[in-house]
């Protein structure tokens, strides 16, 4: 409520003449003024007339809490660093990289700098003509409201997951951040920047979270055909990691539905585009370890919570061996050579010792293929084989596809082709 001085003063004064009955709560009601105020003003108007205590005290003076112009000065010429940011990013900056850091102690002091409150940086941005980034939505009565749902008791019952894609490095090249949520804290547990939303990404993203964490109940996310297959419903290879792992998948038909992770996105968009600058961070490798090693720390910090419980769902992984199950998974059959063929390239099974271990021709075995590295490994009968890799030899895609020949011409020139290859071969040779 806007405060009524005038109207105040007006009601003090019939009340002290006995013109009016009135209580100082209903005083309050009609002018905005705290009781305590109201006695202050009280006081004031049998000493003074009402027109003289209107007129403000410092008048053509600067008030005690004036802000020096050397400090305005400073804090302008700072915030040209940060040209896009929103206020309350910007005071936060303000007070760690300046009032608060041992390096800028002769600044403060000579400067005269203080620890301002938001509602003055709030000023400052209207008095300077400076924009932020987030606006505010303003509501109708017309719009759904959806009712906020409790978080998670404990952490580890339920961890969001989602990738977005943004332009970080403000050059025009987007990447995809794939990030874990836990439901419980709303404590940001990992994430990782590809060029685009994929089945590597979100790997990363739960190996960090894995490691670092244990292994959670349950995940969260869209129907993105990384985690769900929409022709049969099956689970997908990352689907397949995370069941293995004994994790619930659970999927969310609406961007409404996974709301919380969508918001802290958000966040995230918001404040790194300007952290990336603060801390010189050059490139996506860079990014991906300062991310993780130390950013979502800093954010957690600022904006999770303590969970309802304390207890943790979380299970350590102690000896599960992630090789084994973060890997792509299927059935080859044992080719002549004793070779099997992956992605157009072929491998041979050895034993421990780097010897060539023989299975029949035909024989039916699984194999693995790391997702991190590449490392191909076939599993039988309960044991893991390694493989090596035979350079050089391809399979010959032309020779792949299946020629279709509608008359004798066509086959002619088939064949031409064919013989000017090979002699073009014999001459390299």
């Amino acid at each position: 409520m806007i405060k009524n001085k005038k109207k105040a003063l007006e009601l003090l004064k019939q009340k002290n003449n006995g013109e009016i009955k009135i209580t100082y709560n209903e005083i309050s009601k009609q002018t905005g003024y705290s009781r305590m105020q109201l006695s202050r003003l009280s006081q004031e108007v049998e000493k003074k007339d009402i027109d003289d205590l209107l007129i403000h005290g410092l008048t053509g003076k600067n008030s005690n809490n004036s802000v020096p112009d050397q400090e305005i000065e400073y804090i302008k010429e700072f915030k040209n660093q940060y040209p896009n940011i929103s206020i309350s990013q910007f005071r936060d900056i303000y007070h760690e990289d300046v009032i608060w850091n041992k390096e800028k102690d002769d600044d403060v002091k000579k400067y005269n700098l203080k620890v301002r409150s938001k509602s003055f940086f709030q000023q400052l941005y209207k008095k300077e003509g400076w924009k932020s980034p987030i606006k505010h939505k303003c509501f109708n009565n017309d719009k759904t409201i959806h009712p906020l749902r409790n978080p998670s008791p404990r952490t580890g019952m339920l961890i969001m997951t989602d990738g977005t894609p943004h332009d970080w490095f403000q050059n025009g090249n987007t990447a995809s951040l794939h990030m874990t949520l836990d439901d419980a804290t709303d404590k940001i547990l990992s994430g990782y920047f590809m060029p685009t939303e994929c089945q590597l990404g979100y790997c990363h993203a739960f190996k960090l979270m894995l490691e670092k964490n244990g292994i959670p109940q349950a995940i969260y996310s869209d129907r993105t055909t990384i985690l769900w297959n929409p022709k049969d419903g099956e689970l997908t290879q990352v689907g397949r990691m995370l069941d293995e792992l004994g994790i619930e998948l659970i999927y969310a038909n609406t961007a409404e539905a996974k709301g919380k992770i969508e918001n802290k996105n958000k966040v995230v968009q918001n404040r790194l585009l300007n952290d990336i600058i603060r801390f010189k961070i050059k490139t996506y490798d860079e990014l991906n370890k300062w991310f993780n090693d130390y950013y979502i720390d800093y954010l957690n910090k600022k904006f999770s919570y303590s969970p309802k419980e304390k207890e943790s769902e979380f299970i350590p992984l102690g000896n599960t061996d992630l090789t084994k199950i973060m890997c792509i998974k299927g059935n080859r059959t044992i080719l002549n050579g004793n070779m099997i063929s992956i992605n157009n390239e072929y491998y041979i099974p050895i034993d421990n010792d780097g010897n060539d271990f023989i299975f029949y021709k035909g024989t039916i075995v699984e194999v693995w293929k790391d997702v991190f590295n590449g490392n191909v490994r076939i599993f039988k009968n309960n044991k893991i084989y390694n493989t090596r890799k035979i350079n050089g030899h391809k399979i010959d895609m032309e020779k792949k596809k299946q020629k279709r020949i509608d008359d004798q011409k066509q086959l002619e020139i088939l064949i031409r082709e064919r013989d000017e290859r090979l002699k073009a071969r014999a001459k390299r040779s």
